[in-house]
């Protein structure tokens, strides 16, 4: 009578049976184990290579933020200098200038220059008059006064108020003169100061003096600088 505790073939089949299915149990077992730990593996890897993504984006982001933001703050300064002209051209400023014009006569720059000779000129007011003189110290004449000023300032004038009266560009009328410009007369010639003066080396009587830029008529007006 043969059952399963006695009969070998069954029990060793039984037996056998029983270990394959353990097998196969312990097997899943440990094939679903390996898959856990390997998607575990792989979700900390993309975890890791997100989060090295997401650091590279955000430093990529931070970098743009303040190149943006120095573009921004240094704008202002690139628009200073810009100028914009009465028609709407944008010019530098390097290039903006203040000019003036006298019957097509530019005196931008010219003004300044002549009223430096202006100022050097009237510091020798009540010096001495002589005749043949070039000292704006101790005594001058007319062209040898015009001699020494002008001479400061690097142009040089010849002694005589008739040669004077000839050279550098004519000015025309008094209406057109600017201070520092050279009134030559009959014998005379003299430094227009504006406003209608003149200053001179006059005579033996008042030295270097003011005195009407009209105080007898104008021959020509010269212009030096």
């Amino acid at each position: 009578m043969a059952n399963c505790n006695t009969n070998p073939k069954g029990e060793f089949m039984q037996d056998a049976n029983f270990t394959v299915k353990n097998n196969k149990t312990e097997e899943g077992n440990s094939v679903k184990g390996n898959l856990g730990k390997a998607n575990r593996k792989g979700m900390r890897r993309s975890a890791l290579k997100f989060g090295k993504k997401g650091l590279a984006l955000a430093l990529a982001l931070m970098s743009l933020s303040m190149s943006t933001a120095f573009t921004a703050s240094a704008s202002p300064k690139e628009e200073e200098l810009l100028v914009f002209s009465e028609e709407g051209a944008i010019i530098s400023q390097e290039d903006q200038s203040t000019t003036l014009f006298s019957d097509d006569v530019l005196v931008g720059d010219t003004v300044s220059r002549s009223q430096q000779i202006v100022d050097y000129a009237t510091q020798y007011i009540g010096r001495p008059y002589r005749y043949g003189g070039v000292s704006l110290l101790h005594g001058s004449d007319c062209s040898g006064f015009l001699m020494g000023i002008f001479g400061h300032f690097g142009i040089g004038l010849p002694h005589s108020s008739a040669e004077i009266g000839t050279l550098g560009t004519n000015v025309g009328s008094l209406a057109n003169a600017i201070p520092g410009d050279v009134l030559a007369y009959a014998g005379h010639v003299g430094i227009y100061l504006g406003n209608g003066r003149m200053l001179s080396a006059l005579n033996s009587r008042s030295g270097v003096t003011i005195e009407s830029a009209t105080y007898k008529p104008i021959k020509s007006i010269r212009r030096f600088v």
